[in-house]
Parts: C-alpha cells; structure tokens; sequence
C-alpha cells in the first residue's frame, strides 16, 4: 500500500511538472532571415516549380493526416491552462491534455516502479525535415504536432501534422495560404508561426509587396476552426508597429493576463544597425496597444558578422523567468544563437528588466553550420522541453545565401543547468539520436 501511495503522490507531482511546458506559442525560431541590406532573411531557394515541397504539389484531400479529418472530441483546442487559452510555454500550460497521445504514436512510455517515475523516450532523425527554414513545431491539445516553416519558393504557407515529431518528417502538407498575385503580401512569405489564442488559431508571417520586394512587414491569418488544415483562414491584415519600416519574425505570449508580441525591426533611429527586438503589449491577436520597447539589439561582436542583426525571437517560461532565444549575424555559417531572460515577475516593457547573455548559446558545431531561427516545444507526454531549429550541412555556401534552400530542419533535446538557464547548444551531428528524460 506503501508503495503505491508513493506512487499515486508522484505520479500527481509529475502531472503538474508536465503541464510546465509548452508554449510553442511561446517557442518560435528567426527566419534564418537576414534582416541586413541584402535583404536576406531566409537563405532558401527553390525547390519545384510550383513552389511545393512534393512532387504532385497535393497533400490529401482534407489536409487532415487521420482518417476521419478530426481531432479532439470536444473541439477544444486549447494548448494552455491560463484563461486566454494561450499555447505557449509558459510554466501553468500543458500541450498535451491527452497523455496517452503517444501510444498511437509510437512512443516509448513506461512507468519505473523502483522510482515512480513515467519514462519517456523516443527517436528524432536529424535533419528532419528537408529545406524547411524557420521552423514551428507546435504541439496541441489534440494529441498533434503542427508544422509550419518558411518554403523555398517564398510564396505559399503549408501546414502539416503528426502525433510524433518524427512523423512529421513524412506527414502530407497542406497549402493554405498563398502570396498575393499584386500589392502587399505578394513577396517572400517568411517566418509563420502557428498560434492558438482564445479558441481560435492564428499564423504570424512576414511579406513584402510585388512592387518592393523588401517592404517586409508582419502580417496575421485566423481561423475559428478547431481543425487549422480545415476551415477558412481569413486576413487580419498588418500588425502596425511604430514605424514603417522593415520588420519580421513576430511571436507572442501571455503573461499574468497580458499578451505581448516580440518581433524584429529595422529601427530608423539606428541607421546602425538592421534589426532589433522589440517587445509591446497587445489588445487582440494583432493589434498593438502602446509603443513597442528594444530589448535587444547587435551590440556584442559575434552578433555583427557582415550584419548587425537581432531577429527570430522564442519564447519559454520556466524557472520564474522568461527566455527568448534569438539569432544574429548573416545566415552564413557565423548564424548564432543569443539568449534573454527576465523575472516573471519584472516589468516585461522595461527594457532594464532584461538581461543578455554576451556569448552565442549555440553556434555552428558537429557538421551543422549557422543554426538559428531556434524555437520550443514539448514531448508528446511533455516531461521534455524541445528545441527546435535549422541549419545548414556545409560551411561554405555558393552564390546568393536568399537563394540557397538547404537549411533543413532539426530537433533535439533542450537540457537545463542547474541554476535553472536553458542549455540549447551545440547542435547535434546528423543522424538518429533518442531523446530521453532519463
């Protein structure tokens, strides 16, 4: 009886240490964009003539990889505890409602009756997907992952899902939304993000116009269906920032009841420099409420090479901080990894509140060259944080890096130090490795 009163009290204690994770609304990566003058925010190319990843440019025919084209019973698809049904990774919101969800999938769970406690463990082929910059994993309630990325053709957003993260690497993607043939919106599609806010799901992405290329802006999707490979996305339109000027790779969370977007731009007080982050506080899914404030700009040597830049901000909460992973420099092989950090319980608009690391937290390394655009997730049971993003196979690329479409991307296990900071570096060599919380 012992036993398994001991059993029950952990096991409970587990619950809450899973429902710590995700926020894959709260875990982005930069567009391995560069924000710098040669316009290079996303070293893709192309890959087939039409711009789709597959060789019949189709997916299925409900964009839905189950046979039924449903998710969840109850059509909620809240990714989070906290009252605006946020799906980030803040430490009350669990991505996975569903724990068995990884039976289905494959995964190996099993519970260790000398120490109470749940295993996890499964297998990640490295890279995992194939000419997919700036990449978003999102886990749901409903037992999926959600990916969504940037495409080498710049001009079409896919969707695709899959119960476990390397499922995703086979999953049929869905187009659902392409460029517009004129004006705004006609030009490098760059950097969605998949959200899920107050039942409704949202996509984040940059653009730029047909009639200037470079008049990248951010712009934002919605869709009331629970399913977001059915249903219509409707455009929002611009999420308007203090300038008019170049900026990109917006994310958002929810914090003590506020939600805020974090985003790159250029800031024409700065001529020196091409990108900051910024932080504001929002009134809806996309729309600013008061000014936006630098936390963050390319002050530190290692974040200058050929181009000042700061961009792809991602969020995660843990340990009674906020971390925002972020990328600087080309998207060459000197692309790295910076971290932020502030108290949960700090003034999140007060640029003093945030602290910086003064060293890249991932670098190239182990065959992987210029990693960047990171972002979070969570394992299917979420005992385990993810990171995820891209990188490229070969130091040296040749010609235009905007027109190189071999940054693939890649996940791994997101480790923690004993004072509580996110390990994210250095990447892992190519191949298979086992992610465990063991």
């Amino acid at each position: 009886m012992f036993k398994w009163v001991n059993f029950i009290m952990i096991t409970a204690v587990l619950a809450t240490a899973c429902r710590e994770s995700q926020s894959s609304d709260a875990y982005s990566d930069t567009r391995d964009g560069d924000s710098d003058a040669d316009g290079d925010s996303d070293a893709d190319g192309d890959t087939d003539a039409d711009g789709d990843s597959d060789t019949d440019g189709d997916t299925d025919t409900d964009g839905d990889s189950d046979s039924d084209g449903d998710t969840d019973t109850d059509g909620d698809a809240d990714a989070d505890s906290d009252a605006d049904s946020d799906s980030d990774t803040d430490a009350d919101s669990d991505s996975d409602t569903d724990a068995d969800s990884d039976s289905a999938s494959g995964d190996d769970t099993e519970t260790d009756t000398e120490t109470s406690l749940t295993v996890e463990s499964f297998d990640v082929t490295n890279p995992l997907i194939l000419e997919r910059a700036d990449p978003w994993m999102y886990r749901h309630t409903d037992g999926y992952y959600y990916f969504i990325a940037t495409e080498p053709a710049y001009n079409r957003i896919y969707l695709r899902r899959a119960q476990t993260a390397q499922g995703l690497a086979d999953a049929a993607e869905k187009e659902i939304w392409a460029r517009h043939p004129s004006g705004i919106m006609g030009a490098h599609i760059w950097a969605p993000e998949l959200h899920y806010i107050d039942n409704a799901w949202y996509i984040y992405f940059a653009a730029g116009a047909t009639n200037d290329v470079w008049a990248i802006r951010i712009y934002v999707l919605e869709n009331t269906s629970d399913n977001p490979l059915l249903g219509t996305w409707t455009e929002k339109g611009q999420v308007k920032t203090n300038w008019e000027s170049f900026s990109l790779d917006a994310t958002t969370f929810e914090h003590n009841g506020i939600r805020y977007l974090v985003f790159a731009q250029d800031d024409p007080n700065q001529p020196n420099y091409s990108t900051n982050i910024f932080i504001a506080r929002m009134s809806n899914p996309w729309t600013l409420d008061g000014p936006q404030v630098s936390i963050s700009k390319a002050d530190f040597d290692w974040e200058r090479v050929t181009y000042a830049v700061n961009e792809g901000p991602a969020i995660i909460k843990r340990n009674s901080r906020i971390f925002i992973s972020y990328s600087a420099s080309a998207t060459d092989a000197n692309y790295a990894v910076g971290l932020l950090w502030a108290d949960e319980n700090g003034d999140l608009m007060d640029a003093a509140s945030w602290k910086k690391s003064d060293v890249p937290v991932m670098k190239s390394g182990n065959g992987v060259y210029g990693p960047g655009h990171s972002m979070f997730s969570i394992s299917p049971l979420g005992t385990i944080d993810l990171l995820v993003y891209h990188g490229r196979d070969y130091k040296d690329i040749v010609g235009e890096p905007l027109n190189n479409p071999d940054r693939h991307m890649r996940v791994q296990k997101l480790n923690w130090s004993d004072d509580g900071m996110p390990v994210l570096g250095p990447p892992v060599a190519n191949g298979t490795i086992t992610i465990s919380n063991q």
